[in-house]
């Protein structure tokens, strides 16, 4: 229920690590209880062993690319935190915890609407003023909306109740007002997928689909069609917004990598180097903005292929068998959001990027906890 917390006070490191020790000491009350209580142990916990190992060796992966070619320790933890984050959650889940996750996510869709009439929620981009509430950047707002909206969902077994129907409205203003284009797509593909649990037809999609852009059109020019972001792709790289050119830069130097770059990668900063070394020609390629070009130039194909594989041994301790039809799915999502917002942004760096994935998993995790208590209160002794 502190992650909005967190991500309201990005600028504060105590908070920051205030919220870890809470989350530690938490886990350890709730783990030992759970023990005090002879609950029986979830037969998923046996990867624990392996997953931890891998974290291990993730980190140390990242100490040594720090010490090769530069790097900091909190950089390291931000890029580990989604998978120690899980950790400390998932063995100590039970059936408060999808509460917490629904609260946190209730928390971000409406403080961040308090945040709209005041100077503090808005930022210049360009010649375009952008609603970021109490994020840094107006993407990681309009990303955190997205997965909220999903998270109560799963909260409300996918049905839409007067509530999650409020908050949906409320989620596509800001994120509508937030400029971030490609997450039109993400809140969509959340939209869509709630409404197809609804049992909607595809025709139905598209008819509702239809309507309200059709309003969202209208609301946007009478709202004022100048501060709000084109979808103009006569010019690539306006329209990408730098990016078409940061990626042809990216590609053309890892063409030119050696066989230990391709393997191990260049560093933590090596796309930041890279800008740098451009600048006097007038290119400029700074961060990726792209998860896939960011893994295979800073941690090389070794490093993306434990990341790969941490990720894939979490959503396996998050699944199990037996999920009620209404919850199928919904890690696929999140994944699909996952992987979209990857397609312009490097996310495997930053907290605001990967934990909201993470709740998700958790969720379906205390569902399977719950589902499990269930069978074992009805099966004969």
């Amino acid at each position: 229920m502190a992650k909005p917390l967190a991500d309201a006070f990005y600028e504060q490191a105590a908070v920051k690590y205030g919220y870890m020790l809470l989350l530690v000491v938490a886990a350890l009350f709730a783990k030992y209880g759970q023990v005090f209580q002879w609950v029986k142990p979830d037969p998923r916990n046996k990867s624990l062993f392996a997953y931890l190992w891998l974290i291990t060796l993730y980190f140390c992966f990242h100490f040594g690319l720090a010490i090769t070619y530069g790097g900091s320790l909190s950089e390291i933890f931000k890029i580990v935190s989604p998978f120690v984050f899980f950790v400390l959650v998932a063995y100590a889940a039970d059936r408060w915890l999808i509460y917490a996750l629904a609260t946190g996510a209730v928390l971000t869709i409406v403080v961040n609407a308090a945040l709209l009439p005041f100077d503090y929620g808005w930022v210049a981009w360009g010649s375009v003023n952008t609603f970021k509430g109490y994020y840094f950047f107006k993407t990681d707002l309009a990303y955190a909306l997205s997965f909220s909206v999903l998270l109560y969902a799963f909260y409300a077994r996918n049905s839409i109740t007067p509530l999650l129907a409020l908050l949906m409205l409320i989620a596509a203003v800001e994120v509508v007002l937030s400029n971030s284009r490609l997450n039109y797509l993400t809140f969509l593909c959340v939209v869509i997928f709630i409404a197809v649990k609804q049992g909607m037809s595809l025709r139905s999609i598209i008819r509702f689909g239809l309507i309200f852009g059709l309003l969202a059109v209208v609301v946007a020019l009478l709202y004022d069609p100048t501060k709000l972001l084109g979808f103009d792709i006569s010019n690539e790289a306006a329209f990408t917004q730098g990016r078409s050119v940061t990626w042809r830069n990216l590609l053309d130097a890892q063409g030119d990598s050696s066989l230990l770059q391709w393997l191990f990668g260049r560093g933590p900063y090596a796309d930041l180097i890279l800008s740098a070394d451009l600048k006097g020609i007038g290119e400029t390629a700074h961060n990726a903005h792209n998860e896939f070009l960011h893994l295979l130039f800073t941690q090389g194909i070794v490093g993306a292929a434990i990341y790969v594989a941490l990720w894939a041994m979490m959503f396996r301790m998050s699944l199990s068998q037996g999920m009620p039809t209404w919850a199928r799915g919904t890690a696929a999502m999140a994944l699909l959001l996952f992987m979209l917002q990857g397609m312009t942004a490097v996310v495997s760096s930053y907290a605001s990027k990967t934990w909201p994935l993470v709740m998700v998993l958790l969720a379906l995790r205390g569902l399977s906890y719950t589902v499990e208590r269930r069978k074992q209160a009805v099966a004969p002794s």
